[in-house]
């Protein structure tokens, strides 16, 4: 995502297939077009992405050791910027910034795009704490008013099962929704 303006998308998936297939696609467009990937999920889903990106050839290692996919665990990563229960601007802005500026910086010096995958979102929410979901999303929307990123975010649609508000306000935060689960005609 070279240039243009900042994309921040939500998929709501049934299977770890549908997420892994959508990952898949994410992190070998970006790494095709001359972008880094930031990867912050569960070890599940970051053994899962390794292994299903190898067998479509996608070497994780060579790019690894290029600093173009990086990858960090998403509850390690909250624990770094959340205060009694919600998250802090200022530790988000650290904690977050200094790893999109690590993606997009190349070894020439010149900057990349960055895809980011963030499943912290689904983690909080996923835990009863959708005040801390919701701030975090705003968050991230403060930081791409501020910079070019493609940033990606993946929520298990059993997560909102007769939660239409939930699902609304959750497509409110973002600019493209995906698998949008219960009453898409309630979403804008």
């Amino acid at each position: 995502m070279s240039s243009g303006a900042s994309v921040h998308s939500v998929q709501f998936y049934d299977s770890h297939t549908a997420l892994m297939d959508r990952l898949c696609a994410l992190v070998s467009a970006g790494l095709l077009v001359g972008d880094s990937v930031l990867i912050v999920a569960t070890e599940e889903h970051r053994e899962q992405l390794v292994a299903a990106l190898y067998e479509l050839k996608v070497d994780v290692l060579d790019y690894a050791w290029a600093s173009r996919i990086i990858m960090c665990d998403a509850e390690e990563l909250l624990a770094e910027f959340m205060v009694e229960g919600l998250p802090d601007a200022e530790l988000f802005r650290t904690a977050i910034g200094d790893l999109v500026k690590e993606s997009g910086r190349s070894d020439g010096g010149e900057e990349r795009g960055v895809v980011v995958f963030g499943e912290m979102v689904a983690v909080l929410w996923s835990e009863g704490n959708r005040v801390a979901a919701l701030a975090l999303e705003h968050l991230w929307n403060n930081l791409l008013a501020e910079q070019t990123l493609n940033l990606n975010c993946a929520y298990p649609r059993t997560l909102f099962a007769g939660d239409e508000a939930g699902v609304l306000t959750i497509c409110q935060s973002h600019s493209h929704v995906v698998g949008v689960p219960a009453h898409p005609t309630t979403v804008n």
